[in-house]
């Protein structure tokens, strides 16, 4: 089974580190909140220096890999057992700088059908500002290994 499905899996309403994954752990993300009816998630990201360009702003593709996230997430959460999900495209609109420190990111499901997913995720700062916002289509797939 997929990694990041167990992980949706074992979210019981607390937040949740997201150990399924190896950048987002170093990322230090953690799941806040998931509505699999609603297809939606909230996700924590606290990047490290290594992440940070100057002024202290986020890459973008940092950013953008924060967006994906939360995009997949919201899809994966609507999906049943057997099912898992890849992103197709993402598109991504900068709208201001991400700064180093603590990110959050949402995701949400727009429309599911049986063979693809649409997604839209967005970053806000202060005062609910978008800062970043992705729209994404994933690709519904069998669950398990690759075709070889």
């Amino acid at each position: 089974m997929n990694p990041d499905q167990v992980l949706l899996q074992r979210f019981s309403g607390a937040p949740l580190v997201i150990d399924s994954n190896p950048l987002a752990v170093a990322l230090n993300a953690r799941m806040m909140s998931l509505d699999r009816v609603a297809g939606t998630v909230r996700l924590v990201f606290n990047p490290g220096p290594e992440f940070v360009q100057g002024r202290g702003v986020l890459q973008g593709g940092i950013v953008s890999t924060m967006l994906d996230f939360a995009a997949a997430y919201a899809a994966l959460a609507t999906l049943p057992e057997g099912q898992t999900a890849a992103t197709a495209t993402i598109t991504v609109n900068f709208q201001g700088a991400v700064k180093a420190g603590e990110v959050v990111a949402t995701g949400t499901v727009e429309r599911a059908g049986k063979r693809l997913i649409f997604v839209r995720a967005q970053i806000h700062g202060e005062g609910d500002r978008i800062l970043a916002a992705a729209t994404s289509v994933m690709t519904v797939l069998p669950d398990g290994p690759p075709p070889v």
